[in-house]
């Protein structure tokens, strides 16, 4: 058998038929063993060697579970299954629209240009995402035709754009000054995953030659797993994307990145932290969920949340009390970032004890427990005051006199001065007839 083995290789893999053939042809009854293992050797090596020769058109990405997959279709084909995804902004959470700067416009309108004189684009980068059992499916596929086929019935589920949408851009206004584009040919390099977490990675790590993206636009793409917690289980909080420009019109409206950063704080129990090394962290670990791993500590900041709107609508009430100043009525306190970080730091102190220090199960239940009594009992005795003796309660003026204090980090002073104020608050809620002890505390 050992000997029969050795026909199998590459090079003779050609000839083995011819030699089965004349085996059959010239064998004796002594034979028939022999051509039958020579038979079932051929059918494996066959097998293996197609197996292998077949999964090379596509690779997987063992490090976020993704399949790359490459493929050549009609311009017109791309268009239409993109077309949902481009007018979703590419169909990822923090993907940007189609560049409108003056040099971006001069650079597409030269690149619809050289589409128009049948230039050939860079592989334009899509996700597809889809059920763990279709993944499996694709994984174990043996011909690229199957790929295509479910592609094309639109089995898959979400498309989104990844890497393109500037050249999807060129391509459909391309498409409008010469109709012969759309049966020009474009390659697209299919990202398909299980999961949207593996194509914000593609989208934020991978890429190369894209323009940078701020701070904001990372919180806002790597942390959309709690914003989505958020905004569906506290429907009174009003969560303004990056892209919805203006500024804060009511009580419980705060911009999405502002909304990470509390959750930063909270986790860290610190009113001041490295944003940019934070989410070089969290690429880092490439798991957007690793972020909310401890669902508890998404739960208990979700209530923290809900008390900072309660009281933020409670001080909205106020009636203006004076002009030209910063703090001159109830909302302008919570359109305050550092007042933000100090109410959601302050908390996380309460809740947790400060940084370094582990609490049981037990000893955090009963701090949200009380945590959440207090404010509640305040808010109450804030909404049994009518406009003008809230103002009064406020006490605007003292706010104003303490902030306007010359500091050389005007931010960290802040943010150190909503700490103490909102740590008085909790600790003294009950006792209080005005709010002059909390901005006093500091």
């Amino acid at each position: 058998m050992r000997k029969i083995s050795v026909l199998f290789n590459q090079k003779n893999i050609g000839n083995i038929p011819k030699i089965l053939n004349k085996l059959q042809i010239n064998h004796v009854n002594g034979n028939a063993f022999l051509i039958s293992s020579i038979h079932q050797y051929f059918r494996i090596f066959q097998a293996r060697s197609q197996n292998k020769m077949e999964k090379e058109f596509f690779l997987e990405d063992r490090k976020v579970d993704c399949i790359s997959f490459l493929h050549t279709v009609k311009t017109s084909k791309y268009l239409e299954s993109a077309e949902d995804a481009y007018r979703n902004k590419g169909g990822i959470k923090g993907q940007r629209t189609p560049l409108k700067t003056k040099t971006a416009q001069t650079i597409r309108k030269r690149m619809v240009t050289d589409i128009c004189s049948g230039a050939v684009l860079p592989p334009l980068v899509v996700g597809v995402i889809v059920e763990e059992k279709i993944y499996d499916e694709i994984k174990n596929s043996t011909s690229e035709t199957q790929i295509v086929d479910l592609i094309e019935s639109r089995q898959l589920g979400l498309f989104s754009i990844i890497d393109g949408m500037q050249r999807t851009t060129a391509l459909l206004e391309a498409q409008k000054l010469e109709p012969n584009v759309k049966d020009s040919t474009v390659r697209i390099e299919y990202w398909i995953a299980k999961n949207m977490n593996s194509l914000i990675y593609r989208m934020l790590v991978l890429n190369t030659g894209q323009v940078p993206w701020d701070i904001k636009r990372q919180l806002d793409t790597i942390y959309d797993p709690i914003l989505e917690e958020l905004n569906r289980d506290i429907p009174e909080l009003d969560i303004k994307l990056l892209d919805h420009s203006g500024r804060r019109t009511s009580a419980g409206q705060y911009q999405s990145s502002k909304l990470i950063e509390y959750f930063l704080c909270f986790t860290s129990r610190k009113i001041d932290i490295d944003l940019k090394d934070k989410v070089a962290e969290d690429f880092a670990r490439m798991d957007v969920i690793a972020a909310t791993s401890d669902n508890k500590l998404l739960d208990d900041f979700k209530i923290i949340i809900r008390l900072m709107v309660n009281l933020d609508h409670q001080f909205s009430r106020a009636n203006i009390a004076s002009e030209n100043v910063r703090f001159k009525a109830g909302k302008d306190i919570f359109t305050s970032m550092p007042a933000g970080v100090g109410f959601i730091a302050s908390a996380g102190a309460y809740i947790y004890g400060p940084p370094g220090l582990d609490s049981t199960h037990d000893e955090v239940a009963k701090n949200i427990k009380e945590l959440k009594y207090k404010i509640s009992i305040f808010c109450d005795r804030l909404s049994d005051l009518n406009k003008d003796d809230l103002s009064s309660f406020l006490e605007f003026d003292l706010l104003n006199e303490k902030l306007s204090a010359k500091s050389s980090k005007v931010g960290t002073f802040e943010r150190e001065f909503f700490f103490k104020a909102f740590e008085a608050l909790f600790k003294y809620s009950e006792r209080l007839s005005n709010l002059k002890a909390c901005w006093s505390a500091r």
